[in-house]
């Protein structure tokens, strides 16, 4: 039977105090020397009974596949609001899928109210900026040859187990599922879990030794959208119109803002609305004006 370390530690432990207790040992020298060599042993043997490389995760590694052309998957705008919101007030690496559909349903309704109140606002809908759960990683050479290597040309699923224990633990942990190297320029892209929490994967991922960069796979242009947070039982929401020439950014906008508490839906004029932290907070995490 193995014998864990901290348990022989403490039997030697034991063993040199009732040796120490006994009458008959009176060399101090002695003593200090036999201390010495007691502890080199037992260093030697905790080394060799400490836990193995699995238990610190180097064995963690995700089955993933070689994504040519990976696909994101089709989101709706309550998710989209949903997942802002959280991913707003959590530092977690993945979003807690209870409480997303819970907020996913909430938001829904408070939509359905808000639209039935005001027809003209029902054309628009949130617009995520960036591709849900894939980020671009932009890694150092040899990281990216060892990605590519494990990859090679199959379209199977191989486990990606780099050498880089970091890497590959936050890979399985954010359900990493396909993997795009782009060679010209040392790019991977990455398909994650559709739970996981982009910023704070954003933040572990360039954290890690070998990945220089991580972004967002934004998409092009701009237009209309929708921005919401709520305060004890209200709905703060923004409704932003945005017209002409959007693939270049859109030259026409316009911001509406709107209270929803219960079934009671108040449009809010732009002067007094600058007057809630609520909405300035809104403009202000928007870039809206």
């Amino acid at each position: 039977m193995k014998m864990s370390a901290k348990t022989y530690w403490r039997i030697h432990i034991m063993n040199l105090r009732q040796f120490h207790d006994k009458k008959s040992f009176e060399n101090p020298g002695l003593m200090n020397w036999l201390c010495f060599a007691v502890v080199c042993l037992l260093l030697s043997a905790a080394w060799s009974v400490s836990p193995s490389t699995k238990a610190w995760g180097a064995d963690t590694a995700p089955m993933v596949v070689r994504a040519d052309s990976p696909k994101s998957p089709v989101v709706s705008e309550t998710a989209v609001l949903a997942d802002r919101i959280l991913a707003r007030s959590s530092k977690e690496l993945l979003l807690d899928e209870k409480r997303r559909r819970e907020l996913a349903r909430e938001i829904e309704g408070v939509l359905k109210r808000l639209r039935y109140a005001h027809p003209e606002m029902a054309k628009v809908s949130a617009r995520a900026s960036h591709a849900p759960g894939v980020l671009l990683l932009g890694v150092k050479p040899a990281l990216f040859g060892t990605v590519s290597r494990i990859l090679g040309a199959e379209k199977g699923p191989v486990k990606l187990r780099t050498g880089n224990r970091a890497f590959d633990a936050l890979n399985a942990r954010l359900g990493l599922r396909a993997v795009r190297p782009y060679r010209h320029t040392g790019v991977l892209v990455m398909n994650l879990s559709e739970r996981a929490n982009i910023r704070a994967a954003r933040r572990a991922y360039t954290a890690i030794e070998g990945v220089e960069y991580a972004e967002f796979d934004a998409y092009l242009g701009d237009g209309s959208d929708i921005e919401m947070s709520k305060s004890g039982d209200a709905w703060h929401i923004v409704v932003r119109k945005a017209w002409g020439d959007c693939p270049s950014g859109c030259l026409y906008k316009k911001v509406f803002f709107f209270t929803v508490r219960g079934d009671e839906v108040e449009r809010i004029e732009s002067v007094r609305a600058m007057e809630s932290p609520q909405f300035r907070k809104i403009l202000e995490t928007r870039r809206w004006r």
